[in-house]
This record gives C-alpha cells, sequence and structure tokens, in this order.
C-alpha cells in the first residue's frame, strides 16, 4: 500500500465516521427529520436530509479562513440565537392536534426555515471550528486539494445518507402510529427540543463565563458564611 492510498483511506474512514456521528448524535435537525416525516411524510422531510450540504460549507468556510479565531461571544450569540429559533418550534410542536395529521393541516416547514434551525445549531459551527476544520487542514497539508475534496465528499455522502435513512424508518413506523400517538411523539420533541434550547443557553453562558463567574460568586458566599459560624 502506497503512502497515498493510506491517506485517501484515512480521509475515507474520517469522513464516513464523522458523518454517520454528525447524522445520528441528537440534535435540532434530527428532532426535525424525525418530526417533519411524522408530520408531513417523506415527500417532505428528505429536504431537511440535505440541510447540512446547504450550512455545513458555509461554517467550514469561515472556519478555514480566521481558523479558530471566532471569540467566545460569537459562538454565545449563535447559541442564543439558535435557542430561540428552538423555542419557537418547540412551543408548534407541543400545540399540535389530532386533526393536524388526519387532514394534514399542519404545515411543512420551508427549506429556509430547516436552513436557519442548522445554521444557527452552535455545535455545527463548533465542530467546524475544532474537528472538520482541523482535518481538512490536515489532509490539504498532506496531500493537496484533492485529498481534502475526498475527505469532504465523503463526509456529505456519509451524512446525507444516514439523515436519508433515518426518514426512511421514521417514514416506515408511522404507519403503526395513529393520530393520537402521533401528537404525543411530537409533543415528546417539542419537550426534547426545549431541553436543546437549554443546552444552547448553558454553552452561550458557559462562553461569556457567566456561569463560571455565578459559581466562584456562590463559593465565595458560602465560604465567607462558613468562616463567619466558624
Amino acid at each position: 500500500m502506497t503512502e497515498t492510498t493510506g491517506l485517501y483511506l484515512a480521509a475515507a474512514a474520517l469522513g464516513v465516521g464523522f458523518g454517520f456521528q454528525g447524522s445520528f448524535s441528537p440534535g435540532p435537525l434530527q428532532t426535525l427529520l424525525i418530526s417533519e416525516t411524522l408530520s408531513n411524510g417523506a415527500r417532505s422531510s428528505w429536504r431537511a436530509a440535505f440541510a447540512p450540504v446547504l450550512s455545513d460549507p458555509i461554517a467550514l468556510t469561515l472556519a478555514l479562513t480566521v481558523v479558530m479565531s471566532v471569540p467566545n461571544w460569537t459562538i454565545a450569540l449563535i447559541a442564543f440565537f439558535g435557542a430561540a429559533i428552538l423555542c419557537r418550534i418547540a412551543w408548534s410542536e407541543l400545540n399540535a392536534k389530532a386533526e393536524d395529521f388526519e387532514f394534514h393541516k399542519k404545515p411543512r416547514r420551508s427549506l429556509f426555515q430547516i436552513w436557519v434551525v442548522n445554521i444557527t445549531n452552535p455545535n455545527l459551527w463548533i465542530y467546524s471550528f475544532t474537528v472538520n476544520s482541523l482535518l481538512i487542514r490536515d489532509f490539504w497539508e498532506k496531500g493537496g486539494a484533492w485529498l481534502a475534496g475526498f475527505y469532504l465528499v465523503c463526509f456529505f455522502v456519509s451524512i446525507v445518507s444516514c439523515n436519508l435513512a433515518t426518514v426512511g424508518i421514521v417514514g416506515a413506523l408511522k404507519r403503526v402510529f395513529n393520530p393520537k400517538s402521533l401528537v404525543i411523539v411530537n409533543r415528546i420533541l417539542g419537550v426534547a427540543l426545549f431541553f436543546l434550547a437549554l443546552r444552547f443557553i448553558y454553552l452561550g453562558l458557559t462562553k461569556l463565563d457567566v456561569i463560571k463567574e455565578s459559581f466562584q460568586v456562590a463559593a465565595s458566599f458560602w465560604f465567607n458564611v462558613i468562616q463567619i459560624l466558624i
């Protein structure tokens, strides 16, 4: 095996592996895939499966341009905006009714709404700045543009294929649900989105050092209380 072949095999393995992980990790896009499939079927949710192709290149381009120089407050703003978007979608999921599924009254989300959900996912930006951009730069230095491009092709083919597999599985299982069951599932997804929003808010506060400072203030307060009591 030549060195070049080894590099391409490594790029393929990493691209497929990280694409698989990115698709099946719990997050806003996976929740949208399931929700949209249950509400409007695979003909609507397949657009969400291709959302990474429309959003990831933007994050990767910025990551490769600034190379880890984005300040924490930028990530915090993205996290807070993403949390607001998630809360809005979660509220609509909690208000789902049985007739939405019986008569398909629930409007499908536009491609732009799906794109906004994914582009404001702070995990996308953190992942791009901490993993993907570093791998792309490393492959570029070792094998040039062709090797780096091969890694990206493997990554996107993997993540889109896994997303489509999720759509197919959920679409097949949809037949065993009645409208009331679909309402329960969508409300569970809505609660999950609220928890994801809280996680993003926590991430934003952490990036702004608010959590750390609050912990230090609380620790100092209780230390002084103990000192007085002693």
